[in-house]
């Protein structure tokens, strides 16, 4: 056989991590065996898999795209292979991507759940953009990814675990804050809004203010949730969002309110490609997530209620 697992992996790694030498340290072997690998295979094909330029990160010919997205598949095949022969699914590895503004509330309940149960699974994770998650599925870099539905394609299947509704989230300090009951979008449109600014995000989150003709003022834009509910806290304006914070981070200087028209919701779901073979050791993972959104949202839910019950009692 001229193709081996051997060199697949050599390939992916260096293709993941863009450099021959990056590749080794992951893989723990010399740096001059990654580019042997590289050779071969490139000999082998009679084509180019990188375009090298010195001193430059190793980039994919288009050629080399589509090696790898069939590299992926041999591989998780292989995995799948080896699981169901030892008939040990539990001590497989398995691939997920995690949409990068959920990740801080889901990721580290998903691992430890998945440490408690069974601890030889093996779980490589990727956060990205909405986008970056769907080609990651397509090209099988992953086996399922933990992401919103904003409009996924058919050939990307998925299975929701929750519809989450918008909230507000607004200054202590500001008078938003101090009314009771649900904002209006009006009333948040009037103040300086903090955008998620990611793509697919970032219109979803306007669309609610489309919907009633309004253009509120973006007058900051931010890709990471923790730096919004920063900027909020700081007094530097509101926002809109769909992801929930951590149950046990919530700052007392940025109120979560919720809203009072009927909006658009966002399902939260896990995707896989549609023509993609499921491996018993992504079905572990899978359960693991389905019980770790359900476990985030119970703490949350326990903690609105104390919150609710602590706003209400008499002095």
């Amino acid at each position: 056989m001229r193709i081996s697992l051997r060199l697949l992996r050599y390939f992916t790694a260096a293709a993941e991590t863009g450099s021959t030498t990056a590749a080794a340290k992951q893989l723990n072997v010399s740096q001059p065996s990654i580019s042997v690998a590289i050779r071969e295979l490139e000999a082998l094909f009679d084509d180019t898999l990188f375009t090298r330029e010195s001193g430059a990160k190793m980039t994919l010919t288009r050629f080399g795209v589509r090696k790898l997205a069939e590299a992926h598949q041999l591989l998780n095949a292989a995995a799948s292979f080896e699981a169901d022969d030892t008939g040990n699914a539990a001590a497989g590895e398995v691939q997920i991507g995690v949409f990068s503004t959920i990740a801080p509330v889901y990721l580290p309940v998903l691992l430890r759940i998945a440490r408690e149960r069974f601890p030889d699974l093996s779980i490589r994770f990727i956060e990205g953009d909405l986008m970056q998650l769907e080609d990651a599925l397509r090209s099988s870099r992953i086996e399922l990814a933990l992401m919103y539905d904003v409009g996924l394609p058919a050939d990307i299947e998925r299975e929701c675990l929750a519809e989450l509704r918008p909230y507000a989230l607004v200054p202590a300090s500001s008078k938003l804050a101090k009314k009771t009951g649900k904002l209006s979008l009006h009333d948040l449109a009037k103040e300086p809004l903090i955008l998620i600014d990611l793509p697919h995000s970032r219109e979803f989150l306007m669309a609610p203010f489309w919907q009633c003709g309004l253009a509120p003022e973006v007058r900051y834009r931010a890709t990471s949730l923790e730096l919004v509910r920063g900027m909020v806290a700081n007094g530097l304006g509101v926002s809109l969002l769909i992801t929930q914070g951590e149950a046990n981070a919530a700052s007392a200087s940025a109120i979560e309110r919720p809203i009072r028209e009927e909006t658009i919701r966002q399902p939260l779901v896990i995707a896989r490609p549609v023509r993609a073979s499921r491996t018993k050791a992504a079905e572990l993972v899978a359960q693991c997530m389905r019980d770790a959104v359900d476990e985030a949202m119970a703490k949350r839910a326990g903690k609105a209620v104390r919150t609710r019950h602590r706003t209400t009692r008499p002095d």
